[in-house]
């Protein structure tokens, strides 16, 4: 391949990768438009194209390198908007690249949206399976964690990672500092895990007695917190029977006088 001498030669390039794309020809397509990055490596047009066809063929780092290339240039520009649905696509298109969803988490923190932020690092993880990819998982679960230190489901998939990984003594800290801190009608699945990391007679001995002693209230019902003042607000029948009762103080009285 060389490079492109003409505009026309471009545009007959593009072209034929267009027709190509539209054939499902995804490999002559990429060549096509490789060919037009000998002279413009850094066009955000030409990456932007490139990157799902890369992803489709299985081309995962190619395809990471151009969804940073497209990120970078919108931060440069000031688009943190678009960099974050890059980033959002690159998460779905190359899911076991790592890097995709610390780039996501980064930008949503820096917004402020830091539920948004551990949300991504969490989902990343699940990403992340099997002996060989855990190391990644729990890279993803600290970061997490450096965010929001005790998020239930964090802490809960860091400790299960950990226990798996030869850290047990580190996932019972954790597991320990988790129940002391979760609302009751979660201590089950934190009895369930320590079991998982630590199993023996004490962990399930623990789980036994918090079981048949009853502390672990089931989840609560949402209406009394999601509308707490309509919980306490007077209704009309209220007002009613107030109304009945105060008339029946009245005659009550006046039998009495």
């Amino acid at each position: 391949m060389g490079r492109i001498d003409t505009t026309d030669d471009r545009a007959q390039l593009l072209e034929q990768a267009a027709r190509a794309r539209s054939k499902r020809q995804r490999r002559r397509a990429i060549a096509l438009y490789r060919q037009v990055l000998v002279s413009e490596r850094h066009s955000i047009e030409i990456h932007e194209k490139l990157a799902p066809l890369l992803a489709e063929t299985g081309q995962h780092f190619d395809a990471w390198n151009s969804y940073r290339l497209i990120a970078q240039s919108a931060l440069r520009e000031g688009r943190d908007d678009r960099a974050i649905a890059v980033y959002r696509e690159a998460t779905r298109a190359v899911p076991q690249e790592i890097q995709s969803w610390q780039g996501l988490a980064r930008l949503l923190a820096r917004r402020g949206d830091t539920d948004g932020a551990v949300e991504a690092l969490v989902e990343g993880s699940h990403q992340f399976t099997g002996h060989f990819l855990r190391p990644q998982a729990i890279h993803l679960l600290r970061r997490a964690r450096s965010i929001s230190p005790w998020h239930f489901e964090t802490v809960l998939e860091l400790a299960r990672h950990l226990g798996r990984s030869d850290q047990s003594v580190e996932a019972r800290m954790l597991l320990d500092g988790l129940l002391e801190r979760c609302e009751p009608w979660r201590r089950s699945r934190v009895r369930v895990a320590q079991l998982s990391v630590e199993p023996g007679p004490r962990a399930l001995w623990a789980w036994f007695v918090s079981w048949w002693s009853g502390d672990e209230p089931e989840e609560p019902e949402p209406t009394a917190d999601v509308f707490p003042l309509l919980a306490l607000a007077p209704s009309a029948d209220d007002a009613d029977l107030d109304q009945r009762m105060s008339s029946d103080e009245a005659g009550t009285a006046s039998a009495a006088s």
